[in-house]
């Protein structure tokens, strides 16, 4: 994985459109395009040939098409992909499929800019998440190993400014999903990590957190009081004076943890 100048592979059947794209791509002095293939089949066999980070996929290509190239990469450490296609209805698949970007043709160099800006960013999250990985495995106690790997991991790595900070669960008072990223919120910071907030959930319970809607994490220490607003809904005031609502499906789950 290379997150200073991420390695990028382009798939594209159209001659006009693939030289433009590899136009776009060229002129990201921080980008290096290392492959440049016409079908799927092309694109598989560089794909397998590794060295490859973000992948710039067509969807309809002759023989093998975008999203079976999609399906063939398991490794969850593997190259991002990115679709330039110009069929929305392929979208929702590509998702579940995991693909980091969907750029619908025609799209300007500034939105395939921010396609790739948002795949580094992902790729230097990984990075700090396996740097984390093995700074616990050289630290970690006999003890520790005991426990669960949330329960010693104790804190998230965020990568920011080419640094990897480690903030603690007890410093985030709560936690707002924002599509495929999450804002950790602390008494006067805030940080943004890569993946869905079911993944933090699982993660940060045993440190005391708990879902009050279907985008907020709260921690239970960190709430200060609960208000009861309009029609019996319930808000939850942090010690930071932030006020979040509780949704109905989770308040008693909320309330069961406060022993209320």
């Amino acid at each position: 994985m290379n997150t200073a100048r991420p390695r990028v592979l382009i798939a594209e059947d159209e001659d006009l459109a693939r030289e433009r794209l590899a136009r776009m791509v060229q002129a990201r002095a921080d980008f290096e395009l290392v492959a440049v293939c016409r079908n799927g089949h092309q694109a598989q066999a560089a794909l397998d040939g590794g060295g490859i980070d973000i992948a710039l996929l067509d969807i309809q290509m002759p023989g093998q098409d975008g999203m079976a190239v999609l399906g063939n990469l398991n490794d969850p450490s593997g190259p991002l992909v990115v679709f330039t296609t110009a069929h929305p209805r392929y979208a929702v698949d590509a998702f579940a499929g995991r693909a980091a970007d969907y750029l619908l043709k025609p799209f300007d160099k500034a939105r395939l800019d921010q396609a790739l800006d948002m795949a580094r960013e992902r790729l230097r999250g990984r990075e700090a998440m396996a740097l984390t990985e093995r700074i616990r495995n050289v630290i970690g106690t006999s003890d520790a190993s005991c426990a669960s790997p949330t329960a010693r991991r104790g804190h998230i790595a965020v990568r920011e400014d080419g640094r990897v900070r480690l903030v603690r669960h007890g410093q985030i008072e709560w936690v707002a999903s924002a599509g495929r990223h999450c804002v950790l919120h602390c008494a006067s910071e805030r940080h943004i990590v890569d993946g869905p907030l079911a993944a933090l959930a699982a993660e940060l319970r045993e440190s005391g957190f708990v879902q009050v809607s279907r985008s907020a994490l709260l921690n239970i220490e960190q709430i200060r009081e609960l208000q009861e607003m309009f029609k019996g809904n319930l808000v939850a005031v942090m010690r930071s004076g932030a006020k979040i609502a509780l949704s109905r499906r989770y308040r008693g789950r909320v309330l069961g943890h406060l022993g209320a």
